[in-house]
């Protein structure tokens, strides 16, 4: 159960970092592990385990990027947690993580293909309730 718990932590973690930028398969010079970012918002790079940035800010105070910027990277992954982690961002999240699952990757196809089947026969035009469908077949 253990081990289960830290992968889970784990996809969470890299989750919540590759929303905020994106991941280069480099190595860091100090430490010699893969976990350099770019992350977006301040146009910086980052070493997720040495939590220091590699790019020096440019001392502009009215720069959108380097003025705003916090200490450690740790700092801004907690600030973009903020912004972008909210209730809608974790459960679109977990919509679409469940998929690497056998059984939640069926149960995907079989609803798109029920979409898709739905949309063929009744039109894109509008989305109607399920009592106005029954109507229609009635008549």
């Amino acid at each position: 159960m253990k081990s289960r718990k830290n992968y889970l932590q784990y996809r969470k973690n890299q989750h919540k970092w590759k929303l905020m930028g994106w991941h280069s398969d480099s190595e860091c010079s100090k430490c010699g592990r893969k976990t350099i970012f770019q992350i977006y918002r301040y146009d910086a790079w980052c070493c997720i385990s040495c939590n220091e940035w590699l790019d020096e800010p440019c001392g502009d105070p009215d720069c959108p990027y380097c003025s705003n910027r916090p200490r450690t990277p740790y700092e801004a992954c907690f600030l973009a947690e903020l912004d972008i982690a909210g209730a809608g961002g974790k459960k679109m999240w977990r919509r679409m993580n469940y998929q690497h699952k056998t059984a939640g990757k069926m149960k995907h196809q079989k609803r798109r293909k029920a979409v898709e089947t739905w949309k063929r026969v009744h039109g894109t035009g509008r989305a109607d309730t399920e009592k106005n469908c029954r109507k229609r077949q009635l008549k």
